[in-house]
């Protein structure tokens, strides 16, 4: 792989880690919104206007633990081609 191609990879990953953070970062939060609301008579989380299925709080959380993970792969991916590209 030639210097350039490096170069350019990396920071292809480094900004691919910045909106993966991004991404993360929202859907934990909505899953943290989610886990916090109050039940309705048949289990389900209620906001006021919309009921949401209960457990769904758990599909978002487990898609943010995935986003956190791709983010600490690209990140991790793109410190190695910025290390290569320098030594």
């Amino acid at each position: 792989m030639t210097l350039r191609s490096s170069r350019i990879g990396s920071i292809a990953l480094g900004l691919l880690a910045l909106v993966l953070v991004v991404a993360a970062a929202l859907v934990s939060a909505w899953a943290m919104e989610k886990a916090a609301m109050p039940f309705n008579e048949e289990g389900n989380h209620f906001d006021g206007l919309v009921v949401h299925h209960a457990g769904s709080e758990w599909v978002m959380a487990a898609l943010a633990l995935l986003l956190w993970v791709l983010v600490g792969l690209a990140g991790w991916g793109a410190c190695r081609l910025h290390r290569r590209t320098r030594g």
